[in-house]
């Protein structure tokens, strides 16, 4: 029998699955194929407050909110703000209990809020939408830190026996962000694919976890070596062309317990088939606060037998 971290591999290479596996994000576990572990940490002395120094919320699927307000506001605040510890003992050390109900699950180790998201927490709304543009150099040199911080992970997180790192990111809303995807191109694509490359050369998996306005930096993912992307809000996407640029080149985590609540089971049918090719691409995911009822339900359908997944 496969383990399931043999599915998840099968289905992420497009190798015929024998069948569509699912992934609930949290602990929850039991139903999962999936085993999720965060690699962020709150402050040593304020639990509310995140390692860099900003508000620690999440929103109501889980993933960690990019604040505001500045806690940098000004650039000799940044010039001599230094990265978080890395105190591994710290952020590792629930690992060990992890292992026990870890089993043969596909492990993901997820840095929970990173990149570009990280720097609009540190710097503000306000400060991180024209840094770029008026400070490039400083801009780029506290992007460097980030970027340096989350890297110095991954070596570890391959030795623990993880298979995959998570990275989760936007560039702001594509009608009114200034990051418009050329400058991206031009300020940030190399960094992004440095760490790409080096996660990869420590056997890990790249996926990333974006906001429903990033489509149009998916080719980019996919050049760069990304495996998964995951898609919070399938409703807000345009699925129909997401699927046709990218379908059997990318493989995507979808979120699909919304669709299901509003009982559009032809809207679930539909993005199964727009993202999915007959020989893998697509990984069911809900959050851990579904009930096991549901749950049970969307992986019975999204497995059942359709076109996706009978043989040609």
């Amino acid at each position: 029998m496969l383990s399931r971290k043999a599915i998840v591999d099968l289905t992420i290479r497009l190798k015929n699955p024998p069948y569509i596996p699912f992934w609930v994000n949290g602990t929850k576990i039991r139903s999962s194929d999936i085993f999720t572990y965060d690699l962020s940490l709150p402050d040593e002395d304020d639990s509310f407050m995140s390692e860099w120094g900003f508000e620690r919320i999440r929103d109501e699927e889980g993933n960690w909110k990019v604040q505001t307000k500045a806690t940098l506001q000004e650039w000799k605040e940044v010039d001599v703000y230094q990265a978080p510890r890395l105190d591994f003992s710290r952020r590792l050390g629930g690992i060990a209990q992890a292992a026990k109900y870890c089993q043969d699950r596909y492990r993901l180790a997820t840095l929970g809020m990173s990149g570009f998201s990280v720097y609009c927490s540190l710097r503000g709304a306000e400060h991180s939408a024209v840094d770029f543009l008026i400070e490039p150099d400083r801009f780029l040199e506290l992007m460097e830190l980030i970027f340096n911080f989350e890297t110095s992970m991954f070596d570890l997180v391959a030795k623990k026996g993880f298979h995959a790192i998570e990275f989760c990111d936007d560039w702001g809303p594509r009608q009114s962000s200034k990051m418009t995807l050329s400058l991206w191109r031009r300020q940030l694509k190399s960094y992004y694919a440095k760490q790409f490359r080096y996660a990869k050369e420590l056997g890990l998996d790249i996926w990333f976890n974006t906001s429903s306005e990033s489509a149009d930096f998916f080719g980019d993912f996919k050049d760069m070596g990304v495996s998964v992307v995951r898609i919070r809000k399938p409703s807000l996407m345009e699925i129909g062309s997401i699927g046709r640029l990218y379908r059997g080149k990318l493989s995507f985590a979808v979120r699909l317990d919304e669709l299901f609540a509003e009982n559009n089971l032809d809207q679930i049918q539909n993005v199964q088939e727009c993202l999915s090719v007959p020989t893998g691409g697509f990984i069911g995911m809900v959050p851990d606060f579904v009930d096991q009822g549901t749950i049970d339900q969307i992986k019975s359908f999204i497995n059942r037998k359709t076109s996706i997944n009978e043989d040609e």
